[in-house]
């Protein structure tokens, strides 16, 4: 087997993906880095939904939560008919002005009864469970894209320039194709299938390299044939 940097630029054209990858493991192997392989994404375990609906009154940074409707309503009702000298914040500083009903900014503090979904103690156990372990696989699976990567950085070392040189021969045998078509089907039928009228009129209008008029005098004719 050839080593990569010794084959023509139509002998890596020709190049099936297998045989590219081939080449790639080879390259990696006598440098000695590992090989790449891409970790696959965990599938996580449903996670339960909230299974009841609790009633809720919203007092600055927090929330008075209640199991029955009714029991926030009589809250409410409560708050609403009571008298403040305004709430502290966590440095002791008054959320609201001092008086009855009113925000911060002096306007009427509207409280209201909220209905919001919740877990009950069991539901959110099992939910705390699940979360738990799709946590624990998130981060092994990001552990893991680290690891990967890493050793792409390593890998990128010593298959860039295989790519580049993918590349270059891809190009130079795209070009050497284009030209070929122009010469097959151009023009020979204008040079009434002289090749050498024809060749003329390529290297007029195309830069043709000895290479490439080599490489179209050996494969027009597999065009014309087909």
């Amino acid at each position: 087997m050839k080593n990569f940097f010794e084959l023509s630029d139509l002998e890596i054209y020709n190049l099936s993906p297998e045989q590219i990858e081939t080449y790639k493991k080879i390259a990696l192997a006598e440098a000695g880095i590992k090989f790449p392989v891409e970790p696959v994404k965990p599938v996580l375990e449903p996670e339960p939904a909230p299974n009841m609906v609790v009633y809720t009154i919203a007092c600055a940074t927090f929330r008075l939560a209640f199991a029955r409707k009714c029991d926030a309503e009589d809250v409410l009702e409560a708050l609403n008919s009571c008298s403040t000298a305004g709430l502290l914040d966590g440095y002791g500083v008054p959320c609201f002005k001092p008086g009855y009903g009113k925000t911060f900014d002096g306007q009427k503090n509207m409280l209201a009864v909220e209905p919001i979904e919740a877990y009950s103690e069991d539901a959110y156990k099992a939910y705390r469970e699940i979360r738990n372990r799709n946590t624990d696989s998130e981060r092994v699976f990001d552990e893991a894209c680290k690891e990967y990567s890493k050793r792409l950085d390593e890998a990128s070392k010593v298959l860039d320039p295989i790519d580049a040189r993918l590349l270059e021969a891809r190009h130079t045998i795209g070009h050497r194709i284009m030209l070929t078509n122009m010469f097959a089907f151009e023009y020979l039928p204008i040079a009434e299938n002289d090749t050498e009228i024809a060749m003329r009129f390529l290297k007029k209008a195309y830069t043709v390299k000895d290479e490439d008029e080599a490489y179209i005098r050996e494969h027009y004719a597999e065009l014309l044939a087909q």
